[in-house]
């Protein structure tokens, strides 16, 4: 039996303490002796990366902070397979029966892909890039692979990769299959950036977030909130949600990316035993001990049906998982933690969204914020959502990328209008308003939101003269506000002029009679 890393979770506790917003997690941060500080970074691993750090001083956390990203850019050496001159670009690219010399690492994380390839009947393989090739060309010609090419490169997929050699830092490549770690090396990555930064003395605890993938040390707890994959943006309802102490979650699905082939799409994740992309589950969600183990199951359980990824999760200590089916039921493990509930936990999720759903109007806001011209990761700007009526009121908060109830880095209160008009906002309702949710990996930098025409108590708002506002701020730079006019009860579809922090945004706004 394959024993994760880490053994069962401690029992999850609810919490009273700090909301956190990101982009795609909600955190509850419990409290703990320590100031706590949020980092936001775009384009870190080819998506987005967002630390929470409980510390003594600011200088300790921004001191993680740098270990962090110091810490990822040496991993990325290792495992990334799109830069050429990493680790595994250079042992993917060894002649068949040439012997390489690796770091130990590289060869415990290949060692684990044996492990995992077994454990899974072969539902994870890491030679399945070749699959992934394969009908990535298939899209750009327009036309699906045959099945003889299939069959060719399933058998291809199929054999041996590698052969572990006597002395243990050398491995010798047998196959000339392409190959890729990203179904467990971003796992890795997060077990590891955690290790790095709770090494300080200072440093209390941490959750680090790489694209949607959580892993949470220390002396905090986050809540987490998981979205319906048939509605991937900020805003809607989300599916469940779940406390994490002392452990890990990941999200795989293919709401975010998926090959499209005339006008049909089809999941970006592939099969590896059949070469055929799955289409069973439309999300699945892993909880364990560690990210690696929580990682490399979300694919696995993604790839394998129900009764197959609920057998195996339930051989190991620790772990559970929630199975959102394509067909829109859900099917948890014995254990999850959340069976059935909301954000809310009363178990009216159904309720919530046929109550959304009745208003019969749906605004979605797409933004995207620039890249600078280097392509390098960045630190995102703290950005605001929301809309106001005509006397300026913020009636709705719909996105809020900062942190709600601590000052946080210096630069927050730099969303001037946003902030002010909260002010107001929370002197009245006396509320917090913010929630966000997990899903799979995105492009970074991009997002959407969708408002269903209530106001931050869940009314429906009255017909009338309303605006939208996009504020973005940034440290030692740009301060933005983008404003768009609309009549409530009136459909429309526009762009917004874009500017040097929010390189586009759109907004279109329906209304069913």
């Amino acid at each position: 039996m394959l024993v994760p890393i880490s053994t069962k979770l401690p029992m999850l506790r609810f919490l009273t303490g700090l909301l956190f917003v990101s982009s795609f997690v909600s955190f509850g941060f419990t409290a703990c002796r320590g100031e706590d500080h949020l980092f936001f970074h775009e384009n870190v691993l080819g998506t987005s990366f967002e630390l929470h750090v409980s510390s003594g001083s600011r200088a300790a956390a921004e001191r993680a902070e740098s270990l962090a990203l110091a810490e990822i850019d040496r991993l990325a050496k290792i495992y990334s397979h799109y830069d050429k001159s990493s680790e595994l670009s250079a042992f993917i690219h060894a002649l068949p029966g040439q012997e390489v010399q690796l770091s130990d690492e590289l060869v415990g994380t290949l060692k684990l892909c044996d492990q995992w390839s077994k454990a899974s009947g072969g539902a994870f393989n890491p030679g399945v890039e070749s699959l992934s090739g394969l009908w990535k060309d298939a899209a750009e010609r327009s036309s699906p692979p045959s099945a003889e090419a299939i069959a060719d490169a399933v058998a291809k997929v199929g054999a041996a990769h590698w052969k572990m050699g006597s002395d243990a830092s050398k491995v010798t490549r047998v196959s000339d299959a392409s190959l890729t770690l990203n179904a467990i090396a971003k796992g890795v990555i997060l077990d590891r950036v955690a290790a790095v930064v709770c090494a300080d003395q200072e440093v209390r605890g941490a959750i680090v977030n790489i694209g949607g993938d959580v892993r949470v040390v220390g002396e905090v707890s986050a809540k987490v909130m998981i979205a319906d994959p048939k509605k991937d943006a900020l805003g809607v309802t989300q599916a469940s949600s779940v406390l994490i102490a002392s452990g890990a979650v990941a999200t795989s699905g293919d709401s975010e990316r998926h090959f499209e082939i005339d006008g049909k799409k089809y999941s970006h994740i592939i099969d590896p035993r059949t070469g055929q992309p799955v289409s069973h589950h439309a999300s699945v969600t892993v909880i364990a001990g560690d990210a690696t183990t929580a990682d490399v199951l979300a694919t696995i359980c993604t790839v394998l049906t129900a009764s197959d990824a609920l057998k195996l999760v339930g051989t190991l200590p620790g772990v559970e998982c929630l199975l959102m089916m394509d067909d829109g039921k859900t099917v948890t493990s014995e254990d999850w933690p959340a069976k059935g509930g909301s954000d809310s936990d009363d178990g009216d999720s159904d309720d919530a969204v046929n109550e959304a759903e009745a208003t019969g109007q749906e605004m979605v806001v797409e933004f995207e914020i620039a890249k600078p011209s280097n392509d390098r990761r960045f630190r995102r700007p703290y950005v605001a959502v929301w809309i106001e009526d005509k006397d300026g009121f913020p009636v709705k908060t719909l996105s809020l990328f900062l942190m709600q109830n601590n000052p946080g880095p210096r630069w927050y209160r730099d969303l001037r209008r946003w902030y002010r008009g909260d002010q107001l906002r929370r002197a009245v309702e006396q509320t917090n308003v913010i929630e966000t949710v997990s899903k799979p990996t995105r492009n970074p930098g991009k997002y959407k939101v969708v408002w269903d025409g209530r106001d931050n108590d869940g009314k429906p708002l009255s017909e009338g003269e309303y605006t939208l506002l996009i504020e973005s701020a940034r440290e030692h730079g740009n301060y933005r506000l983008m404003k768009e006019k609309f009549t409530l009860g009136k459909a429309f579809k526009t762009e917004i002029k874009p500017n040097e922090e929010i390189s586009f945004a759109s907004v279109e706004y329906s209304v069913k009679k």
